[in-house]
């Protein structure tokens, strides 16, 4: 019986490691998605299904345990199929009356029901609808199909128990690991203040559009005299202008424009496939939207801000990159040269 329950825990944690292994190398994005746990947990269900737990004149399964957890991270037609799928094989494997079928679903329908009712720390709460499942499951298998003695059945329910706790926290913690990893993933090409993309997947953005479309257009939107926000009031008064002029840009993108934060106080807006006319257009439009706006300091002040905006267009040809980000570059520096405030762009 140790050497099966041995083998129970370790076909668990290996199974909920390596599915999530796996899967991390072929497509990331996948792994938070209803059907990769519907998968992971329905094999782990068949595998426990394989290695039964023999207890004198008593055979379980411990396959119920992903099952359970299932109904946290998945959504209810997932669950079914899953179910159905673990019976399949099950029925194949153990050939049980119908009867256990029946106490399974009955029981795993009042657990769907009992589980958002339950506010603790997910470890604890599918720790804790376990201990309830495998009680009502023993003492219905008893009622039911076939008797069980009392250690029998505190021998099924701390063996569940333990499976349950063990699977919960390698399941969390792989978790944990997968958060903070595509965490570290995105700041390498995220702005942390704004949310918006950084220099870095600014750089991978054009290179992609270059790519893909005939023109690509850059505004360079710098802030005037942004450091005299934060010497006249504060760091944090600075952070909540930047948010709030994030918020103000990224409105105005077009359709297929994307915005970046470049620096500390400049924005990039990249546009493929616009005409040069329409993108002066916008960048003027940028500009009167900025210096009509009301950014607010606090609860109660506001300022105006102003911006100075240089426009970068190149029709794509090699070598396009370069040019165009110098382009823009050139524009906004000729704008704060000249008064700041303004829009700056090479006729064509």
């Amino acid at each position: 019986m140790l050497i099966d329950f041995v083998l129970n825990i370790s076909i668990t944690i290996t199974g909920i490691y390596l599915f999530h292994r796996l899967q991390y190398l072929e497509d990331r994005r996948f792994i938070d998605s209803d059907i990769f746990q519907a998968l992971l947990m329905t094999t782990l269900s068949v595998l426990l299904l394989m290695v039964p737990i023999h207890m004198y004149d008593m055979v379980f399964s411990l396959y119920f345990i992903p099952l359970l957890i299932l109904v946290k991270y998945s959504v209810p037609y997932l669950i079914i199929v899953s179910v159905l799928v673990v019976f399949m094989f099950h029925h194949m494997i153990f050939n049980f009356d119908w009867q256990l079928y029946l106490i399974f679903f009955i029981l795993y329908i009042l657990i769907m029901m009992i589980l958002p009712f339950l506010k603790f720390q997910k470890l604890k709460e599918l720790t804790a609808a376990s201990i309830i499942f495998t009680s009502l499951y023993v003492i219905s298998i008893h009622i039911f199909v076939q008797p069980l003695s009392v250690f029998q059945m505190i021998v099924f329910i701390l063996a569940s128990t333990l499976v349950m706790f063990v699977a919960m926290m390698m399941y969390e913690d792989i978790n944990m690991i997968l958060r903070l990893l595509k965490r570290y993933e995105e700041e390498e090409y995220k702005d942390f203040l704004t949310q918006l993309g950084n220099v870095k997947a600014l750089d991978n953005t054009v290179v992609e559009l270059l790519e893909e479309s005939d023109t690509l257009s850059m505004l360079l939107i710098d802030i005037d005299n942004f450091s005299l926000i934060n010497d006249e009031h504060s760091h944090a008064s600075g952070d909540a202008m930047i948010r709030q002029m994030a918020h103000l840009l990224n409105n105005h993108a077009p359709t297929g424009g994307m915005l970046f934060r470049s620096s500390g106080e400049e924005f990039s807006m990249v546009i493929p496939d616009l005409s040069f006319d329409r993108t002066v257009r916008l960048a003027e439009a940028i500009r009167n939207s900025v210096e009509r706006a009301n950014f607010h300091i606090n609860d109660t002040d506001t300022v105006h801000l102003t911006v100075s905006i240089g426009v970068g267009y190149q029709v794509v040809v090699p070598h396009t990159k370069g040019r165009l980000l110098k382009e823009a570059d050139d524009m906004v520096h000729a704008a704060k040269k000249q008064g700041q405030n303004r829009v700056m762009f090479n006729p064509l």
